[in-house]
């Protein structure tokens, strides 16, 4: 038997810190390993990125020597979701261990991205914290002091612009592992946003649905983290 490792990609504006909590919760086999973006946590020097791909490449070049002789999974939530369909084509490209497994949570599919309603990265200060507040995620105080807005701002509207601006590119080769789509009960994001995502899929996803909104995630951990137990001990990942 061998430990699986899982990387686990945060959502806008956030760090490696959201999945700190879950080595409480994951099997003793489950080898957590959250990954930090640029520009924040430890490599809060590091530039920010411009585009959905250079974090995949980013995220690919942090992790291809951990992946070499052991097997992993993925799981990316919102942003993160994306980044790591990305991380999938770009570990491909590179010749890369392909992952056992990847948990795409809370969002819709990356083919949908030209549906968007509304284009917030590029709002007034102002108008762009009370968008952010109003989807919930982000508590008041870090915009309330000045501190913390210079250094989250900057970073959330960073992230968004890369979400925003992400041109899914057709054509690519459909995921082979196991995959899983995870999404709070209360989220905006429609059952065709979800079930899209089959589209990109050599097998049918298995989705699943938990309580609460978008940041669904933050509010159950023990369950969700339970899923994934389940999920990877079942698809025998922890096999070499």
């Amino acid at each position: 038997m061998s430990r699986i490792k899982l990387f686990c990609l945060p959502y806008a504006g956030s760090s490696a810190m959201i999945y700190y909590q879950w080595s409480k919760f994951l099997d003793k086999d489950i080898d957590l390993q959250p990954v930090e973006l640029a520009g924040r946590g430890s490599r809060i020097d590091v530039p920010l990125y411009d585009s959905m791909n250079g974090a995949a490449q980013d995220v690919c070049c942090s992790i291809k020597n951990q992946i070499k002789d052991t097997p992993y999974a993925i799981f990316g939530h919102s942003m993160g979701s994306w980044i790591a369909f990305e991380l999938y084509h770009e570990l491909k490209k590179s010749g890369l261990r392909m992952p056992e497994h990847i948990f795409f949570s809370g969002n819709r599919a990356p083919q949908l991205n030209v549906k968007r309603n509304r284009i917030i990265h590029n709002l007034p200060e102002h108008e762009f914290k009370n968008a952010i507040l109003k989807m919930g995620g982000t508590p008041k105080a870090v915009f309330e002091d000045s501190a913390l807005a210079e250094i989250f701002v900057p970073l959330i509207r960073a992230d968004y612009k890369i979400t925003e601006k992400y041109i899914y590119t057709p054509g690519k080769s459909k995921l082979e592992c196991g995959v899983s789509i995870l999404c709070g009960k209360d989220d905006t994001i429609t059952e065709e946003g979800i079930e899209a995502w089959n589209e990109n899929l050599l097998n049918e996803a298995e989705i699943v649905y938990f309580s609460g909104g978008h940041f669904f995630l933050n509010q159950n951990i023990g369950n969700v983290t339970a899923y994934i137990n389940r999920t990877l001990k079942k698809a025998d990942c922890y096999v070499s």
